[in-house]
């Protein structure tokens, strides 16, 4: 069957503005029509976003089902992290810590039903050290060998393409040939990805303009 799928670092919800971006964030989903979306930098509860559930607010016209995985904890009952929102049921789910010394960092392994088929998910943001995302790609190389489903590995990686060489063999980079994703207003660094096991077949990928926050949306078409 063919979807679309999005990741996005949506930096906590704040714009280039400085202001709210949940509706600019909806308004990308109902025209793009993504049926799984890959979140990073979501907050939950926290002061700083006025204790918005942002992964509830931003499922709540489009997927039935999501998950939020927190990585950091933020005041007395908040937190920041990742989230995936599935047009599909999420059959199962788990919040992984990454190796991280310098600040917390966290991925969101889900098995997500599709009509006649399940697809294995993991959305992740990995740390700013050069030395810590080593073990963290490591990581997720463990998380996602051996998986007999198709796998999306997909988020904000803040990592260039030589640093992804653990992956060769799982998963394969489908945005080769597309823009810089990072920062919004003058895009430079490709470091947001969608990843895809050899059983994925893609049909497209583009990066989307948008100031909804300080990265840019990236969505591929893809049969799986």
């Amino acid at each position: 069957m063919i979807i679309r799928v999005m990741t996005y670092n949506v930096h906590s919800c704040i714009g280039l503005s400085k202001k709210d971006s949940l509706p600019q964030i909806n308004n990308l989903f109902e025209v793009y029509k993504p049926s799984i979306v890959g979140l990073n930098e979501v907050e939950k509860m926290s002061p700083r976003t006025l204790f918005v559930d942002q992964a509830k607010k931003l499922a709540q016209n489009w997927f039935p089902y999501y998950v939020f995985g927190p990585a950091i904890k933020i005041g007395p009952f908040g937190f920041f992290g990742n989230a995936i929102l599935s047009k599909f049921p999420i059959i199962a789910w788990e919040c992984i810590k990454l190796h991280s010394k310098i600040e917390f960092r966290a991925c969101i392994k889900a098995r997500i039903q599709l009509p006649g088929t399940e697809l294995t998910v993991v959305v992740t943001h990995l740390g700013l050290n050069k030395e810590e995302r080593v073990g963290q790609i490591e990581t997720l190389a463990g998380l996602i060998r051996g998986e007999r489903t198709p796998v999306i590995l997909m988020g904000d990686f803040n990592a260039f393409t030589d640093e992804l060489r653990p992956l060769e063999g799982l998963v394969r980079d489908l945005g080769v040939n597309s823009g810089p994703t990072f920062p919004a207003d003058n895009p430079t660094a490709r470091i947001d990805y969608i990843l895809v096991s050899e059983n994925i077949v893609d049909y497209s990928l583009e990066v989307i303009n948008s100031d909804a926050s300080d990265h840019l949306p990236v969505l591929a078409t893809l049969e799986v």
